[in-house]
């Protein structure tokens, strides 16, 4: 008669075995969920509908400060209403695709930028 799956399995590697699969789902879980813990936090603002699709805040404010910086002015609130006009419930690749279909460009420090982009990274320099 033959041994059965149990009596041939023994429970020491079989529970070694569980153990580092389960320690491997729990390092990969904290490897995955680390990096949005650690991002930096903004404080809220009345423009953050504007601001949800840029994504790295920390990237479009250095390139905000170079486009403020070409601004001769850069109002906040008249730019919030020309930017929430202009993207009206619009996917923003969808703005940023017209802007450049229409040839709304923008250049600041060696960069060409379709104007939403570098009016939303400006405004987010300026609250920041």
């Amino acid at each position: 008669m033959s041994e059965s799956w149990k009596d041939a399995v023994s429970r020491r590697p079989l529970l070694a075995a569980l153990g580092a699969i389960l320690g491997l789902g729990v390092i990969g879980g904290v490897a995955y969920e680390v990096p949005a813990l650690v991002r930096r936090r903004f404080a809220p603002s009345a423009y953050d509908d504007l601001l949800a699709g840029l994504g790295e805040r920390d990237a479009a404010n250095r390139l905000g400060v170079a486009v403020l910086e070409e601004a001769e002015v850069f109002e906040p609130a008249r730019v919030a209403r020309q930017l929430r006009h202009r993207i009206d419930h619009r996917p923003l690749q969808a703005v940023l695709a017209s802007d450049l279909e229409e040839g709304r460009i923008v250049e600041t420090e060696g960069w060409v930028l379709p104007e939403t982009l570098a009016l939303l990274c400006g405004l987010s320099a300026k609250i920041n």
